[in-house]
């Protein structure tokens, strides 16, 4: 598989050292970073003594966009694992304009496989935290006919109809364990079930022309987005604080909402509308504020768990920049690296893994984007240690003693918390040993 190096240390002798780059000092020992596409960082060293530059890259840099090898479909929504390594992706139609189909990926949208789940013209996707649970609403059914929602136990294996009743459902959402999950229709209303999926209540919401929809991580804090109300007009935001039952209009102005997210306590929300306003609310939707963005017709929005991340995707047919914030909304940025008309993205828990799919007015692929650990190695009284930060999940530490040969192993040596850093402690041997970190 072909490396992209995201950073790079090299190494030079102790008689030069330029001053314009960070400079550390790893006694008895020389390093290599680097790191492939899919998450992958590997430190190699060698016994000799040097003095050690860091070359410093910029965020983009460091979070360029992959191509996966999901086919081109006409994609609408997407879910992910809380630590990013299971992916299932829906597919409205494919490129033929025929009912699409379900993927799953395992391993952070490197490789993807069709679900066993009937063509349908699928829409949104959800999914519980270990990926076990996954929950699936189509638009209509292979003739266009109002459809059920579809729900697996088996990490998409095998699927299963519900006792739903038929909609034209546009959006779904589904607490940790995937008990709680609440679906919306297109001209519909707003159902809730408290027992996996096996039985369905209406909530008490007006039927609206429902686009999409988000919760806390226990199920009970749901917000859901209007595009338009029964007399298309623009629509309204509306919230619930008990997993879906009773609901109540949100003070954020009518718009053509299109997408929402939530974070893990339901108190950080978002939501972006298709006429170009981007709204955040920091208490669980009681008060908006409106982001300075540009005014793009903007389809999708995600959240890292804490709501500190957050990215918002355009849409439309002509291809627009994704922004990314990281202060909870308070700035954002353009990523101009990979331009799109885009239709469902989600983060990882921690925000370090991002899946977006495009489609939405023309086929489109499935990018993922990976922010990388930054693996370091230094010297101890006699033993190596290797360290990386601790709130970075779904990532294993693997040694071989030939990076160019695929013999990695998995350390079993014990993780250690320091402060903020994971340590491995490793006895330093003669040779070269690499270690990286291995997206799971």
């Amino acid at each position: 598989m072909k490396k992209k190096t995201l950073r790079l240390v090299e190494h030079i002798s102790s008689r030069s050292c330029p001053t314009s780059r960070k400079t550390l000092l790893v006694e008895a020992e020389a390093v290599l970073i680097s790191a492939d596409f899919f998450g992958y960082q590997t430190v190699a060293r060698c016994g000799c003594y040097v003095m050690l530059f860091l070359t410093l890259l910029s965020s983009a840099a460091a979070q360029t966009w992959i191509q996966t090898s999901a086919p081109s479909q006409f994609w609408q929504g997407i879910a992910s694992s809380t630590n990013g390594a299971k992916l299932v992706a829906a597919a409205y139609s494919d490129a033929n304009h025929t009912p699409g189909a379900l993927y799953l990926s395992t391993n952070s949208g490197l490789n993807w496989s069709r679900a066993s789940a009937p063509n349908r013209f699928w829409e949104r996707v959800a999914s519980s935290a270990d990926g076990t649970r996954l929950v699936a609403v189509p638009y209509a059914d292979g003739n266009w006919n109002p459809d059920g929602i579809y729900a697996s136990a088996d990490s998409g294996l095998t699927w299963t109809l519900s006792s739903a009743p038929a909609q034209n459902w546009m959006g779904v959402t589904a607490s940790a364990e995937a008990r709680t999950v609440v679906a919306l229709g297109w001209g519909g209303l707003i159902y809730f079930s408290t027992n996996f999926g096996q039985s369905w209540t209406a909530g008490d919401a007006p039927a609206q022309f429902w686009q999409s929809i988000a919760s806390s991580e226990d199920g009970s804090r749901v917000i859901a987005a209007a595009y338009r109300d029964p007399d298309l007009n623009p629509g309204c935001l509306y919230v619930s604080a008990d997993s879906g039952a009773h609901w109540m209009q949100a003070s954020a102005p009518n718009n053509n909402w299109f997408s929402v997210a939530s974070s893990a306590d339901g108190i950080n929300l978002a939501a972006v509308a298709s006429t170009g306003s981007l709204y955040t609310s920091a208490d669980g939707g009681k008060t908006w504020v409106s982001n300075n963005v540009p005014s793009q017709p903007w389809f999708a929005i995600t959240s890292s768990g804490d709501g500190s991340k957050l990215a918002a995707f355009p849409g439309g047919d002509s291809p627009f920049p994704v922004y990314l914030s990281t202060d909870f909304g308070r700035t954002w940025e353009p990523d101009v690296t990979r331009e799109g008309s885009w239709a469902s993205a989600a983060f990882s828990a921690d925000g370090t893994k991002l899946a977006a799919a495009m489609g939405g007015y023309q086929a489109g692929l499935v990018y993922v984007q990976v922010t990388q650990p930054t693996l370091s190695i230094s010297s101890s009284n006699g033993s190596l240690m290797i360290s990386w930060p601790k709130n970075v999940s779904g990532f294993v530490l693997e040694g071989n003693s030939d990076c160019r040969t695929t013999n990695w192993t998995r350390m079993t040596n014990s993780i250690n918390v320091a402060g903020e850093q994971n340590q491995v402690s490793v006895l330093r041997t003669t040779g070269n040993h690499f270690y990286r970190l291995k997206s799971q």
